[in-house]
């Protein structure tokens, strides 16, 4: 058996940087007792509600609108030990769903709840980054593995993500470790351990982000066919490959992911849930159920100006989840694959190709974080590439560039932890401090994600129907505090079907104009400060990350 991630001096570095790159500033916008300044983070009281809600009774029909019930459980096995000492303390008496939640000290639980499950990401990202190390090991080489995983544990989107809570680090994670797991099974197929890993893995990824299934259908294919040149380099052949693995491994694999899938979805206890949940996300009308529908659509093609849209979405993430000199290595890694290691190509690229054509192209906008699984493929493709022209002929003159990729990625890294650490919301908060008095009205138009706390101040955060320059005369507050962040949401309410008028967001008239006034001040209110943050080598496109913050004041 292969030891891939056996003890490496090299690799335990990396891992120790991956750690610390996600350690430091761990408590960033913390305490904000359930709130979070990673948008689409799940806070403690979240956490806990879906729990009470999904394990509570008997087959209710409830089911989580937003995600499946996989990371939230997850965070909740991570809270158990915390939660059981607080109960065994008498700290946390009759939970229930107001504050203060049933906790003798409800800000200080909640801190360390969230500091858990950040830590829960962290451990996520590490555990990637090791299985970069082993994919590219097993598909390449021991250098083309430590490569691959140091540029994995540089890439910023996975150490900002290991700051939050938020899925999606813990999303890529189960992914990655069901694309490790085939790898394994292609090269020893009489695994069943491996073949136990891949459904897990597999089951535990749609059943944190329906998402990942794309990703996952090539997989046990290419596990079970394709095979992968043995030692001495000569390629089995697919009939081999089929007659080598009829045994009880698929078998194994199916029963750990149907097993997982019944586990991590609550199937057992609350069956009609599960059912009302895949209802809706078919786009099935579900009673009492009023959620916007997500913007999802396949087509084969869409037409030559949304598929051009759709590879510069694409693009635009991975360049600036990687920037352009590893993105550009690794574009020339992935064709070196296809040159002289075939079969490693294929279960990079194979995956990645699918999960955009099958998965990312169905939903109307590419995000960042939807690419983390491919920022590893990245990774590797890097890595593998890089390996290779270090043993060449040219070793001496590739080995420059190289080591350059490696601290410009490792700067990149550094300096997400900076932006963490000197946030323009902190900025603001102590601006605020110091320059309002305690008895100070404060109006905001957006969620407190992309807000400087305001502990202390009345806060009167203002419905959009009341967002209307006759409003803004009727309560005068003192001051109004406005974020780059997420900016339309002042103007603008989601479209509860997007299929109507083919749009996600639909303007309000009065808020528009409440906007355009206040910015141009013409309503007795000036901009009084301004805080923002200018990166040097990243390009962001994280919204919740270091956005401008801009405090106006009557007078």
């Amino acid at each position: 058996m292969r030891t891939d991630l056996a003890v490496d001096s090299v690799l335990l570095a990396i891992l120790a940087l991956s750690v610390g790159l996600g350690v430091y500033q761990l408590d960033w916008g913390l305490p904000n007792g359930n709130l979070s300044w990673a948008a689409d983070a799940l806070g403690p009281v979240t956490v806990l509600g879906i729990a009470r809600r999904c394990l509570g009774a008997w087959n209710s029909g409830w089911f989580y609108f937003k995600y499946p019930l996989g990371y939230p459980l997850v965070l909740l096995a991570a809270y158990g030990p915390y939660l059981a000492l607080q109960v065994l303390s008498g700290a946390l008496r009759d939970p229930h769903g107001t504050y203060p939640y049933g906790f003798a000290d409800p800000e200080r639980a909640l801190f360390v709840l969230a500091l858990i499950g950040r830590a829960v990401s962290v451990a996520a990202v590490t555990a990637t980054v090791a299985l970069t190390y082993g994919i590219g090991r097993r598909l390449c080489d021991r250098v083309a593995g430590l490569l691959a995983a140091g540029f994995a544990a540089t890439a910023y989107p996975f150490v900002y993500y290991a700051h939050t809570t938020n899925l999606d680090a813990t999303y890529a994670f189960w992914l990655i470790l069901a694309l490790w797991s085939a790898v394994v099974v292609a090269q020893e197929s009489r695994r069943v351990w491996a073949w136990a890993l891949l459904g897990v893995g597999a089951a535990m990824a749609v059943s944190t982000k329906e998402q990942g299934f794309a990703f996952l259908l090539p997989l046990p294919l290419l596990a079970v066919v394709w095979g992968l040149p043995t030692l001495d380099g000569t390629q089995p052949g697919w009939r081999a490959a089929v007659r080598g693995t009829w045994h009880r491994g698929p078998l194994t694999m199916a029963a750990a992911a149907i097993g997982t899938v019944l586990v991590a979805n609550n199937v057992l206890l609350n069956p009609a849930g599960f059912v009302r949940r895949l209802l809706y996300l078919g786009g099935r009308p579900v009673p009492g159920v009023t959620a916007r529908l997500a913007p999802v659509e396949f087509g084969l093609f869409k037409g030559v100006v949304k598929e051009w849209e759709y590879g510069g979405q694409l693009f635009d993430a991975l360049e600036s989840s990687l920037g352009w000199p590893l993105l550009a290595v690794a574009a020339i890694g992935a064709l070196w694959l296809v040159w002289r290691r075939r079969p490693a190509a294929a279960f990079l690229l194979l995956p990645a190709l699918v999960h955009y054509y099958v998965s990312l192209r169905t939903l109307d906008l590419i995000t960042l974080r939807y690419t983390l699984p491919l920022l590893v493929v990245a990774a590797v493709c890097a890595g593998a590439v890089c390996a290779d022209a270090m043993r060449s002929k040219w070793r001496h003159a590739a080995l420059v560039p190289v080591v350059g990729l490696a601290v410009f990625g490792l700067a990149r890294a550094v300096e997400v932890d900076l932006l963490l650490r000197d946030d323009s919301r902190y900025q603001a908060e102590a601006w605020l401090a110091s320059h309002a008095p305690p008895t100070s009205t404060v109006e905001i138009y957006q969620k407190p994600t992309y807000l400087p706390r305001l502990p202390g101040m009345t806060v009167r955060a203002v419905p959009l129907p009341q967002r209307t320059v006759t409003g803004l005369a009727e309560r005068r507050p003192d001051y109004i505090v406005l974020s780059s962040a997420s900016k339309r949401s002042i103007t603008h309410r989601w479209n509860p079907d997007w299929r109507q008028g083919r749009t996600l967001l639909v303007p309000e008239p009065g808020a528009v104009e409440l906007l355009r006034a206040l910015e141009g001040e013409s309503l007795g209110y000036r901009p009084v400060a301004t805080f923002r943050q200018t990166p040097t080598l990243l390009r962001l496109r994280i919204t919740s990350l270091c956005p401008q913050i801009t405090v106006f004041a009557r007078g």
